[in-house]
């Protein structure tokens, strides 16, 4: 598993806004770990993090690893299932863990999940469909 330097890469705004930071990222099967911590502005009424921010967090996650795993093409998220399990917290740490399922012709498969850095206790898991930019150009 060739690691990336993750220095080199460029930051990315959404991720700033969601409190994120990429931690590792292997170069040819696009396994990624990053962690976030969301801030106070993301948070909902109740007092959480709002669910779109946490599913924010999952697609930026699969980005990293559909953009690595998939022979770094350029894609768009097609399609995002997310099944939340707790609630976040403002300034609680979260890992994300994003792999490649599979990777075809026109589309990666990403599967995501959000944990609790303190306890490890699932938040929320997602799958991901991202289709490669370059099979909608030739028509596929």
């Amino acid at each position: 598993m060739p690691p990336v330097d993750i220095s080199r890469l460029p930051r990315i705004k959404a991720r700033e806004l969601l409190g994120g930071d990429l931690l590792a990222v292997d170069d040819t099967s696009g396994e990624a770990r990053l962690r976030y911590v969301p801030g106070e502005h993301l948070n909902n009424p109740v007092g959480t993090v709002l669910g779109g921010y946490t599913a924010a967090m999952i697609d930026d996650a699969a980005g990293v690893a559909a953009w690595f795993g998939g022979g770094k093409r350029p894609f768009a998220t097609a399609q995002m299932s997310v099944n939340f399990l707790r609630p976040a917290r403002a300034g609680e740490a979260l890992i994300a863990n994003a792999r490649v399922a599979g990777v075809g012709q026109q589309q990666a498969f990403v599967e995501v999940r959000i944990v609790r850095e303190a306890d490890d206790k699932l938040v929320a898991a997602g799958s991901i469909v991202q289709i490669f930019v370059d099979s909608l150009r030739r028509g596929a």
